[in-house]
């Protein structure tokens, strides 16, 4: 196979100038003492977390078109539980390009090695790291948006029409407020929140979708705060790359509009 490996601040990675996403391997440390649940929160957290970022970063249309659809259609409703939904995007990822483990060896203390999507695997460090660096400042900021949601249960998607109810629009432009302060603090650029807000459909299902980002990413870092496991830095910046859908405009509100063709007068 031709192609170059590289390291990037302890992620090594395969690029193959014909491939059409370029496949990492990150190298995990691994220490103290372990027991079955820890593994297991380890294993949920990485599927989990893999198949909610993948999304951001395919390159495929059609696999991306598919993710997207299903990311809209789950992040809309007051309630923001959305345990298992990044295991069922992860099992719509291309099996080429899902989560591969390349070695284990645990002797306290040990390396664990996974092989992913690079962009993927770069966010899901990047996430990890900046809920450790900044944990104090994300308990305020998890209460805001408990709060957030917890006032608007009665929240639901909106109907296929051209205008948005002023209710509405003033709830999406709060949460486009909170997607990018949440957003910006999980090591997202504001281009990278922008997109992230058109993938979901609007800031409403943006929020949501960057909240169980944030969810995954906090398993992974109470089991480096326990001493169990130590991710590499990173230096890198990640962006998240996803064309417009075709045939779709996000409004001024970022709520979804649908447009309709005039249809030409009979001579």
């Amino acid at each position: 196979m031709a192609g170059t490996w590289y390291r990037l601040d302890g992620i090594h990675v395969w690029w193959d100038a014909m491939a059409s996403t370029q496949i990492g391997v990150v190298r995990i440390m691994i220490d103290g003492e372990w027991d079955i649940s820890d593994l297991a929160d380890l294993s949920d957290s990485l599927s989990e977390s893999y198949g909610l970022l993948y999304p951001l970063v395919a390159s495929d249309d059609e696999v991306r078109a598919r993710l997207h659809d299903l990311i809209r259609k789950q992040f809309w409703s007051g309630d923001i539980e959305t345990r298992n939904f990044g295991r069922y995007l992860y099992r719509n990822i291309p099996t080429a390009e899902a989560l591969k483990l390349k070695s284990f060896s645990y002797s306290s203390p040990g390396a664990l090695e996974i092989a992913g999507a690079l962009g993927v695997l770069l966010m899901a460090t990047k996430v990890t790291r900046a809920i450790i660096a900044s944990a104090s400042e994300f308990i305020d900021l998890w209460a805001k948006v408990d709060k957030f949601f917890e006032d608007r249960k009665h929240l639901k998607r909106p109907s296929r029409k051209t205008t948005v109810d002023d209710g509405l629009a003033l709830n999406s432009d709060e949460a486009l407020s909170l997607c990018r302060e949440v957003a910006g603090k999980l090591g997202f650029d504001a281009i990278s929140c922008e997109r992230i807000v058109e993938i979901a459909g609007n800031p409403i299902a943006a929020l949501k979708f960057i909240v169980a980002v944030g969810a995954q990413g906090g398993k992974l870092a109470r089991l480096q705060k326990d001493g169990l496991l130590s991710l590499p830095p990173l230096t890198e910046d990640t962006q998240v790359s996803a064309p417009a859908r075709r045939g779709r405009r996000i409004g001024r509100t970022g709520i979804p509009v649908e447009t309709k063709r005039r249809r030409r007068p009979k001579s």
